[in-house]
């Protein structure tokens, strides 16, 4: 699978820490490294600085095992950055556009561009998902290569966007992932009347969520968490579960029902119910590392996994 959109740095910092703990992170970056990490070819195509924080990202892509030739970098920006501050006893999190140590506006994401995509024509022409969390026109794009070549198109955006853009980027998607809080969300429900094949997943917060397709609506409540520490990354926990159920059951192309959705959707709900258990969006994978995670997704997140993951505390790993 390939993908595209929001990757940057998480900095986090919470009481007690003597340095904040870093991450890769954002959402493209989060269901990307950790598919990897469960096992499945992955392509980055994002855009970096030539900056350190660009290297680590890079050096997480490569320990995880994804290709990283599509990932340009480029010396006129900065690396993007997330600063993430977590109060494990309040259990809160909130985010900050301003580094806490330099009070200096942390770099903001940028897209790729139409050259990228044409560079990556042949990865867009042979994936089986192809993940999308931002959207520009070089997106749409890759988005309508990849489409037409066959691969689901997975789109999970952050914001609204200008109608011509939003409306190109709908006819490409498979998986509509779209949140309650996501700005400008009555936007895709006005825009999806007319577009019934798509599946689309509506969040709901800590209530759950709805999967709509083929007309019927079904409601999964969330899954009960066994310590609540931090739920950031929660969203992006039930996209890598679905996406990691869906291709494990694929050679070449995606084909699913209903319910291969659901199970993929409740076997990610499970995971996000775990992470919440650790600091971080991907806290999880930090403190069980890749094998002990890939073998407890594998065999469902049930119980026994659940019990064994809570000997480990939530800021182990980093």
């Amino acid at each position: 699978m390939a993908g595209t959109g929001f990757t940057a740095l998480d900095r986090i910092y919470a009481p007690g820490l003597d340095r904040p703990l870093q991450a890769l992170g954002g959402s493209c970056g989060n269901v990307l490294v950790s598919l990897a990490m469960l096992g499945h070819r992955v392509a980055p195509i994002i855009t970096l600085g030539t900056d350190m924080d660009g290297d680590f990202l890079v050096r997480e892509f490569h320990g995880a095992g994804s290709m990283t030739d599509l990932i340009c970098r480029k010396s006129d920006m900065r690396s993007p950055v997330i600063v993430e501050h977590v109060d494990p006893l309040r259990v809160q999190h909130w985010f900050s556009s301003t580094c806490p140590e330099t009070l200096e506006a942390v770099p903001h994401w940028r897209s790729i561009e139409a050259e990228q995509v044409w560079s990556a024509r042949g990865v867009l022409e042979e994936v089986s998902v192809f993940y999308v969390d931002r959207l520009s026109w070089a997106i749409v794009l890759a988005m309508e290569a990849a489409n037409n070549a066959g691969a689901l198109v997975f789109f999970e955006p952050a914001g609204s966007y200008e109608g011509g853009l939003l409306a190109r980027a709908l006819q490409t998607v498979s998986i509509l992932k779209v949140s309650d809080e996501t700005r400008g969300v009555e936007v895709y429900g006005s825009e999806i009347t007319s577009l019934a094949p798509m599946l689309v997943i509506r969040t709901h917060g800590a209530r759950g969520l709805t999967v709509s397709f083929a007309g019927t609506n079904r409601f999964s409540p969330a899954h009960l968490t066994a310590r609540l520490i931090d739920s950031c990354g929660s969203g992006d926990m039930v996209t890598i579960g679905l996406l990691h159920y869906l291709l494990r059951r694929s050679s070449n192309g995606i084909q699913y029902s209903a319910e291969e959705v659901f199970a993929g959707i409740q076997l990610g709900q499970r995971l996000a119910a775990l992470n919440c258990a650790f600091v971080g969006a991907r806290g999880l994978f930090h403190a069980l590392g890749r094998e002990r995670v890939q073998s407890g997704v594998d065999g469902g997140v049930h119980d026994s996994f659940v019990a064994a993951a809570m000997t480990f505390g939530p800021y182990e790993g980093y």
